[in-house]
Formats: structure tokens, C-alpha cells, sequence
């Protein structure tokens, strides 16, 4: 299966630290848009975040494809450029990660594959590839980046049954 991350996905791995322990887990079967390159890295190092540079060294490192798409027919249902590319190519093969509520309803209407990275996680630990104790440090790793919210983590560790 092919991931396909979203900006915001993308910065909130880097931010985690969790962005390595997601590739690995993903089969190394991730690629992203250049527009979301574009938005994540380019306009973020424009703008003095030091994330950005981290994530441009992660994505030369880990050799994740920024693969271009033509997203001018369907631009104008969407966000943006970012937004647009991610709902291409998860339609063609695959499955974006976003951690924007308002794009997943979308997808999800248009009925394209996405999910949130807490839920990316939950179901790596459901398929057995990581453990109840890592998934609970990388769920309080996304709340501290506000990737997700206390409540959350409560909610999805409430949906399984193990010690």
C-alpha cells in the first residue's frame, strides 16, 4: 500500500519525532506531492521554521518521491494546491494521512482512502507491528505537538483490548 502524506502530516511526524518510526512502519511506501513539498519545506524554510529544514534533511535521507501531479481540474474543490495533490493520488493508489478534519470529510465524501496518524498508528498496533506501550508514546508524541488531542488517545486506547 502506498502512503500518501499531506503536508501537516508530514510537519507533525518531523515535530513528533515520530517521522522515522513511520516510514519503517509504511514499508518505506511513501511519497508526497511537490506542491506539499513546496508548502512543507520551500515555503517553510522561506519562513524561518526550523522544522522545515529537518524535514527537507528527513525527506533527502529516507529518499520519500515528491511526485508532481496535475491538479488543475480539481483545484477549485479543494483547499488548496497541497489538499489537491494528496486527493489525486490516494484516489489513483493509495492512502493519505492528514491530520486536517476538514480534508479527511472531504475524502472520505468523495470515497478516497485517508486517515488521520494517530489512526495510522492504532492500526499498526492492531496489525501486531508495534506494541500497546509504544503506540501510548507515540499518541502522547502527537499531543504534544497537537497532532492529536488527549481526549483522543483516551478514545482509541478505549477500542482495544489488551493489557
Amino acid at each position: 500500500m502506498r502512503w500518501i502524506l499531506d503536508a501537516n502530516a508530514l510537519i507533525y511526524l518531523i515535530k513528533a519525532h515520530l517521522a522515522d518510526i513511520f516510514i519503517e512502519l509504511a514499508n518505506n511506501n511513501v511519497v508526497i506531492d511537490s506542491s506539499v513539498y513546496k508548502e512543507a519545506v520551500d515555503d517553510g524554510i522561506v519562513q524561518n521554521h526550523v522544522d522545515a529544514l529537518d524535514l527537507k534533511k528527513f525527506l533527502e535521507r529516507k529518499q520519500v518521491p515528491s511526485i508532481p501531479v496535475d491538479i488543475s481540474n480539481d483545484l477549485g474543490r479543494f483547499k488548496d494546491a497541497g489538499e489537491t495533490s494528496c486527493y489525486i493520488l490516494a484516489k489513483q493508489d493509495g492512502v493519505c494521512v492528514t491530520s486536517d478534519t476538514r480534508a479527511i470529510k472531504k475524502y472520505k465524501n468523495e470515497g478516497v482512502p485517508c486517515m488521520q496518524p494517530d489512526i495510522f498508528f492504532l492500526t499498526q498496533f492492531l496489525e501486531k507491528k508495534i506494541d500497546k506501550k509504544r503506540l501510548e508514546d507515540v499518541l502522547d508524541a502527537l499531543i504534544h505537538v497537537r497532532a492529536t488531542t488527549a481526549e483522543r488517545k483516551l478514545e482509541i486506547l478505549s477500542t482495544i483490548k489488551q493489557p
